[in-house]
């Protein structure tokens, strides 16, 4: 009875051991498929966010060549009134086209989805702080900050530009002239509205060209870390 016992005893213990064991691997395969599928999703949301990064280097550069296509028409146009040239087709081109900025707005598709599935999802530290730095403060300045400071400068630009120049479309493009050439060639407060543009076009450039290098580093961060994976 006492062999029997001892070895119904270590029969249970061989048992309970393998039951044990079974419920560990069961549980470490379980964890590794976790594992496996959130680094999955992690290596498509960074793939997701590198799509929408590279579009907006493309958007921001095309905002900076609409800009310097302002900054030239109102630059024409000041050295026109104070050459007081005569005023040819090209000049009424840049006069129909004093107005407008280019506006830049991220596209955050990507990082909505990263949110909402939760940043952690990022296991790289330095990458999940760059990403979220980018699109919750570093683009700020690129977008409402610039905003916020261009209504200054657009209410008197364009409150000037509707007062003295008179527009006529043609062939599908906007041309303009002055209504009193003599007068506005004397004109300071337009000759300011123009000049602040001007400045402001440049400083709008600058920021643009700050984002687009921040975007590009952030590029190479997440190119870096799926080249891990």
């Amino acid at each position: 009875m006492e062999n029997k016992t001892s070895k119904y005893f270590k029969y249970a213990i061989g048992e309970i051991i393998l039951v044990v064991i079974g419920i560990l691997i069961a549980l470490q395969i379980n964890n590794w498929n976790n594992q496996r599928i959130e680094s999955k999703l992690e290596t498509s949301i960074l793939k997701e966010i590198l799509v929408n990064l590279k579009k907006d280097v493309v958007n921001l550069n095309s905002k900076i060549s609409f800009n310097l296509n302002k900054e030239k028409a109102n630059k024409e146009v000041i050295d026109h009134l104070m050459q007081k040239t005569s005023i040819t087709d090209s000049l009424k081109l840049f006069y129909g086209t004093l107005n407008g900025r280019g506006n830049f707005e991220p596209i955050t598709v990507a990082y909505e989805n990263l949110k909402t599935r939760g940043v952690d999802i990022i296991k790289n530290d330095s990458l999940r702080i760059a990403i979220s730095e980018l699109y919750d403060f570093k683009y700020y300045y690129v977008t409402e900050d610039l905003r916020t400071d261009y209504e200054i400068i657009r209410e008197l630009h364009e409150s000037q530009v509707y007062l003295n120049i008179k527009t006529t479309y043609k062939d599908g493009q906007l041309f303009g002239e002055p209504h009193n050439i003599q007068d506005l060639q004397n004109n300071v407060y337009f000759h300011e509205a123009l000049t602040q543009a001007i400045l402001f076009y440049k400083y709008m450039n600058r920021m643009y060209q700050i984002g687009i290098n921040e975007n590009m580093e952030l590029q190479q961060q997440i190119k870096k870390e799926l080249n891990l994976k």
